[in-house]
């Protein structure tokens, strides 16, 4: 007898796509994909925020369809998109549009998988190009600087470290302020 692999993830590549002109949109900016791009999230959300980054563009993100792909019911579903979009990786956006001479409001889901603020999120939207501002690396502390910082906190007579005993209490001993 063969022994399968099971695999966590749907596959998917068997994922429907949604009408031409609607579906996922990728969002520009973004980092390239790594195993940790969504550890900051909770488990569910983790799980379909990444098989939404798997997915093509244009692929249909409807409650309903995820719902089928994925093994999470639509209330649960609904409850995890509001949440990567409160979390910066998502939004859906409901516009009008015309189909065959009838108004229709339709929703446009944008993804990212580096989380932005709304500032950004809504500069996209209004058709501008949104600047990121990458996080400066912060600077390498020295040896000397940690050697430094270490005497810094030990007593120069008793040896002892300097500060707070147990519970928060000050220590002070007899013959020393």
């Amino acid at each position: 007898m063969a022994v399968t692999q099971p695999s966590a993830a749907p596959r998917p590549s068997a994922h429907p796509l949604a009408n031409p002109g609607y579906g996922k949109r990728s969002a520009p900016d973004q980092t390239p994909r790594t195993g940790r791009d969504f550890v900051h999230l909770p488990t569910r959300e983790a799980s379909i925020a990444t098989y939404i980054d798997r997915l093509a563009d244009e692929s249909d993100l409807s409650i309903k369809t995820l719902a089928k792909h994925l093994p999470y019911g639509q209330c649960a579903l609904s409850t995890a998109l509001k949440h990567l979009s409160a979390a910066g990786h998502l939004r859906r956006v409901r516009r009008p549009v015309t189909v065959d001479g009838c108004p229709r409001w339709v929703w446009h889901t944008f993804f990212s998988r580096t989380a932005h603020d709304d500032t950004w999120w809504n500069a996209l939207l209004a058709g501008e190009t949104p600047v990121t501002e990458r996080p400066v690396a912060a600077a390498a502390r020295s040896t000397a600087y940690s050697l430094l910082a270490r005497l810094g906190r030990i007593d120069a007579v008793g040896g002892g470290v300097r500060g707070t005993g147990g519970g928060g209490r000050r220590v002070v001993r007899a013959g020393r302020g």
